[in-house]
């Protein structure tokens, strides 16, 4: 299942066939003729110029989502310049970490280098080059060359006040949603395997996972006519309680 979710909150998904790939992505365009390279060259570097399935599924989540702008983040599995610019076009913003092939033009774009822990790539079509801000990091420990370079900068200190590139403090901070959702998720399965039939599986492992874990989301960050339930466990018996209590009475 593919996911596009927000601190944890699950806003669409895609199912992924075993053995065909992600279902019912969205069609891209066709380059115009007009782009295409001529000679025996032409069909490959149009080829290049198409999205991979991988990269479609990004592109076919953000397209159903109400019209608005918006801002998404990725890893280096789906970043490169090709689906940065198609989402900038659909008026998608796109930050992420991107491998060495992921067609990074030297001459068009602004680059910089940041070192934390390692070097890493990283891909935007947000943020602009300059802009940073403080936040308060640990001196790191361990004896590898990157971190003792690392600690040069701390001196004495075990905290200090650093300065970090813009994208990457937002990135930080606003990715792995897709992750923070799997693990509430994963918090209360059922204790025994689903056997018959791939539907019950998505019933009862995904779908219903989510109605839970979403509901509990929405009350926490809305403005419930109830006292606001704090933590996920208790939500769980809230609704477990009700449905029997509802169930009871119809019963009756």
């Amino acid at each position: 299942i593919w996911i596009l979710a927000q601190s944890g909150y699950c806003i669409r998904w895609l199912w992924h066939v075993h053995g065909k790939g992600p279902y019912a992505l969205v069609p891209q365009a066709q380059p115009a003729r007009s782009a295409r390279p001529a000679g025996p060259a032409g069909p490959a570097a149009e080829k290049l110029a198409l999205l991979t399935p991988t990269q479609q599924v990004v592109t076919t989540l953000t397209s159903l989502l109400p019209a608005a702008t918006y801002h998404v983040f990725l890893d280096n599995l789906f970043a490169s310049v090709r689906l940065f610019r198609t989402l900038r076009n659909q008026q998608v913003g796109a930050s992420g970490t991107c491998r060495k092939d992921s067609g990074i033009d030297k001459i068009l774009v602004n680059q910089f280098t940041w070192k934390d822990n390692a070097l890493v790539l990283f891909l935007s079509t947000v943020f602009q080059n300059g802009q940073e801000v403080n936040r308060s990091r640990r001196r790191p420990a361990g004896d590898s060359a990157a971190k003792r370079a690392a600690r040069q900068v701390f001196g004495p200190d075990v905290r200090k006040d650093l300065p970090v590139p813009k994208a990457i403090d937002e990135y930080n901070h606003k990715m792995n949603g897709v992750d923070v959702s799997d693990q509430m998720r994963s918090y209360y399965q059922y204790g025994h395997p689903v056997r018959r039939g791939g539907w019950q599986s998505i019933a009862w492992n995904f779908l219903l996972e989510v109605v839970v874990v979403n509901s509990f989301l929405l009350q926490l960050w809305g403005s419930p006519r109830w006292q606001k339930v704090k933590t996920h466990y208790q939500w769980r018996q809230l609704l477990a309680a009700q449905l029997i209590q509802q169930t009871a009475e119809v019963a009756a």
